[in-house]
Parts: C-alpha cells; structure tokens; sequence
C-alpha cells in the first residue's frame, strides 16, 4: 500500500484482541485518527421458524449493540479522534419485513417497537463512550419518535454531547413501508474537518454526495448494512467514482470480513482489512491537504494546482436545472411501473411470495 502524502502511513500493525484483529497506521504530524469498524455478521431469528423465540429477540438486539460497542471502545483505546459503525447497530433491521409479526411485550409492530428514542439508552451508552475516550462517534440506529422511525446516524463530540443527527432520505422500497424518510443534508464540524453521512442506500444517489462536498464536507461515511462488492475495496467502483469525483475521503462501514475501510480523495483505498472481522480500521489523514495537481504545466496553464478548486469555479449551475425536476422526461418511458411504497395490500402479497408471511412461508 502506497502512501499518497495525504495519508501518512508509514507502518501497518496487526494488534490481535478477542480473537480479532484491529489495522492501525501509526500516527504523524497534524492530522486525525479516523476509524470504522467491521462487526461481524449478527445472528437474528426467523419470526416464522419453528425455532422463533420472541422472549430471546431484544436479548440478541442487546448483545448485538455491546458488540459495537466493544468496538467503539477498542477505537477509544487506540486513541482515534473519531470511530463510525455500520447501519443498524442494533440490528434490528431483519425484521423489517415481518408486517404481521408483534411484539409479545407491547403488542406494537415488532420492528417499530425495538427501535429507540433520541436521548434514551443506546445514544447515552455512545455519549459516555465518546466522553470517556475524548472522540466523535457515528452511531446508526433505528430511532423511534412518536409513531415515526427513521433510520438515523447518531453524532456525538468528545464530551458526549449529541450535536445532530442525520436520518436517511433516500429508501429502498422495502424500507419506506415502515420507516419515514429525513429531509436534510446536514454537514457536522469537527474540530479536525467537516464531516458528513450518506447510510446505505443514498451513496447510489451521486447527487448526495455533490451536495455535501458543496457544502464543505472533507469526509463522507456510508454506513451500510449491505455491501457494493464482496472483497477488497479497490473494486468497489461506486464509492472509488464518489470520492474522486468530489475530491473528498470516503468511508465504508459495513458487516462481515470486508467492506469497511477508507478511501483517498484520488480514489486510492488507504485503509482496509480484508478477511478480518470484529475489528476496528484505522487511518491518518492530514486534513489540511487537499487535491492537487504536481505538473508545472498543469499548474501554469490553469492557474492553479488545486483540482477541487478548479474544478469549482468551472461548474456551470445554470445548466443543471434538469436534476431538481420531479418529473424528467425519462419517466415517460415507465408509466406503468408503480412501487409497492404505500400500498399495504400489496406489500403483504409480496411477502407471501418472498415467504416472510405465515401463509407463504414453506420453511417450517
């Protein structure tokens, strides 16, 4: 792995804890520890197995969370300025789609009733976390407010104050059947860069990501519950393209042996762990870097070595008019295609077809 000079890494240690391993790049100069975790897969149940005991699922909601948990904590102890996890750290979004399961304690949709509200007991655990360890951290979750869930990312600061949130504005289909869609692209100011959060589905929307690099984000994190490719990430070519063509650094977070990690703002992967799993990934980035050209010609003939800067002043947003229409012409090629997104007759036809209903389900 090269050093760009916009990440110093200069030696890669193995730091084997819990029978797992954490990637660190040793520190250097002014610039901020940034760490994503890779949790394991998480077990959950099956609403409709013959083996289904409900009296086990908020037990294993719980042990999921002390997981990432245990995770931010090993960030904290490596001294990291700021730890982000993965979607759903309370992994409780397999049940998502069990429309006609509830919840034996309060009789709720079971999916709508584990999900928690902000503060309560999950943002309280991040925030003494945060605190004890002087870092920033990105918690996901599913949060709870009134008779709405959005799928939100929890930030907090180095004393444990909560100072935003973001929720998710762009959802799959199935996930717009029971979670409300968030409204804004809001920018976090750390004390090391400006940082924003695009989970799961809404990197596939290059718009987001224009949108935060406009409004001066240095770094973006995915947190993602599923994955854009299985391996390295030097052939996850989506986030390669997001973060090259904005000039930020981008961050993955997802489950498994893969998938989390850190990208340059030349598309060049700085920091990843292939094959590891319950591990924390770490690298420096010298925040005060930015994109640059080294030609003299280039320089010359320009104006300036700066891409981003360059790049900027060139944009032409008279023109760009088109991508705020809600109806482009490209729609008239699909009028017939209606999503199953508020229509729940159809959406539990569809379960029993997928077998996620008792009906249609052939497992038992």
């Amino acid at each position: 792995m090269k050093s760009s000079g916009l990440i110093v890494c200069l030696v890669l240690v193995l730091l084997l804890a819990a029978g797992s391993g954490t990637f660190l790049f040793a520190r250097s100069g002014k610039t901020a520890r940034i760490a994503v975790t890779q949790p394991r897969n998480i077990e959950w149940q099956d609403p409709f197995s013959s083996e289904y005991d409900p009296a086990r699922i908020r037990p294993q909601c719980q042990e999921n969370l002390e997981n990432n948990f245990r995770l931010f904590e090993r960030a904290g102890e490596l001294g990291a300025d700021l730890v982000c996890g993965p979607e759903d750290i309370q992994h409780i979004g397999p049940y998502l789609l069990y429309l006609e399961t509830t919840d034996p304690e309060t009789g709720e949709l079971l999916f709508t009733s584990l999900a928690e509200p902000i503060p309560g007991p999950i943002s309280r655990r991040v925030s003494e976390i945060a605190h004890k360890y002087r870092m920033y951290i990105i918690a996901p979750m599913f949060e709870r407010e009134g008779e709405k869930v959005y799928n939100t990312a929890l930030v907090v600061d180095r004393n444990g104050e909560i100072i935003g949130k973001h929720r998710k504005t762009h959802l799959p289909v199935m996930e717009t059947w029971v979670v409300s869609r968030g409204d804004e692209y809001k920018v976090f100011t750390t004390d090391f860069a400006k940082i924003a959060i695009a989970t799961c589905y809404e990197v596939t929307y290059p718009e987001i990501c224009a949108l935060y690099a406009l409004k001066g984000a240095e770094l973006i994190f995915n947190p993602t519950g599923g994955k854009e490719n299985d391996g390295p990430l030097a052939t996850a070519h989506r986030y390669l393209t997001r973060a090259k063509d904005n000039s930020v650094y981008l961050a993955p977070v997802a489950y498994g042996e893969d998938g989390s990690g850190i990208i340059d703002f030349n598309s060049k992967v700085v920091a990843e762990a292939v094959g590891v799993t319950d591990t924390v990934i770490m690298a420096e980035i010298d925040f005060s870097r930015d994109r640059t050209n080294s030609s003299e010609w280039w320089r010359n003939i320009n104006g300036t070595d700066n891409i981003r800067a360059m790049r900027l002043l060139l944009r032409r947003p008279e023109t760009y008019k088109l991508l705020t229409e809600p109806n482009p012409l490209l729609l008239e090629r699909y009028p017939d295609v209606r999503l199953t997104t508020g229509d729940r007759k159809r959406q539990l036809k569809a379960l029993k077809a997928v077998d996620y209903s008792p009906k249609g389900d052939t497992r038992r």
